[in-house]
């Protein structure tokens, strides 16, 4: 079944994602996850895009101070949530700059100052800026704000935090590895996840002389067949459950390429955006 052009429909929900998700997650808690997993990924390509400029050498405002701070958070699964309350802090300093607000930061960053000297090992000169920037705050006879200098501070980041982070970097590399290896395991096709988003796309190489009358292919909301005449794998390429569930009204195929690149092309849609599924099938074949 060919559906031609994708229909573009709204993010939306899903009760029932697997029957295991659906009794651990509430709709929030998929919500929150989605989220963080943004965070994530935006802050990492912040940090790799950092890292490029090299050393700063001037010195850091507050503000570009506790961007840095909150970026180095975010871009660690095991540390997000550590950066909400210099967010929100981030936020109301840049709405205005009142006594009560410059209180409301200083009450902010003191959480966040409490989570780090539990977490012992991490952060240390980030708590230090912190505890500075957040005892100017409270001192009501400074108009200290996010355009403040911090003299000598020319970056935020502990040793101890960068190698937390390469280490975090080298076992999502390892992570992906894997994860390609089992995708490449699972059969003759190549799967392909989009990061944050509900639109998947898996590529089946064919025989060059396939045509759209050859193919047949049945999209269900939990499972995936496709057969293509004169292919290798009899009578279908695949037909099995699939890691988790789609829109079948949101998917289509097209064929593509010719010669040894032709290839079948299906655009499918989760129904929840955001969930990586790492693989095609609920259960390897």
């Amino acid at each position: 079944r060919n559906l031609g052009a994708r229909k573009p429909k709204p993010a939306q929900w899903h009760p029932s994602i697997t029957a295991s998700m659906a009794d651990m997650c509430t709709r929030e808690d998929m919500l929150t996850y989605t989220a963080q997993l943004r965070a994530q990924a935006g802050a990492k390509e912040k940090l790799e895009m950092l890292e490029t400029l090299g050393p700063r050498t001037e010195d850091m405002s507050f503000g570009e101070a506790l961007d840095e701070i909150i970026t180095t958070m975010q871009a660690d699964k095991f540390w997000v949530d550590l950066a909400k309350p210099l967010d929100a802090a981030r936020e109301a300093l840049a709405k205005e700059g009142t006594v009560a607000t410059r209180k409301l930061a200083a009450e902010l960053l003191r959480k966040c100052i409490k989570q780090i000297i539990e977490l012992k090992h991490y952060f240390q000169i980030e708590q230090h800026i912190l505890e500075t920037a957040a005892a100017a705050l409270e001192d009501e006879s400074k108009e200290f704000g996010l355009e403040s200098m911090l003299p000598g501070v020319k970056t935020t980041r502990s040793p101890e935090t960068e190698a937390a982070l390469a280490k975090g970097i080298d076992l999502e590399e390892k992570q992906k590895r894997e994860e390609k290896a089992i995708k490449a395991a699972e059969g003759p096709w190549e799967f392909i996840e989009h990061q944050d988003k509900q639109e998947m796309t898996v590529n089946f190489p064919v025989p060059a002389s396939t045509k759209p009358a050859d193919v047949q292919v049945t999209f269900r909301a939990s499972s995936l067949r496709v057969a293509v005449k004169g292919h290798e794998r009899q009578p279908a390429i695949l037909d099995a459950e699939i890691a988790g569930k789609i829109d079948p009204d949101s998917c289509a195929w097209t064929l593509e390429g010719s010669g040894e690149s032709r290839r079948l092309v299906l655009e499918m849609e989760k129904t929840m955006g955001g969930l990586s599924w790492g693989r095609l099938l609920a259960v390897a074949r």
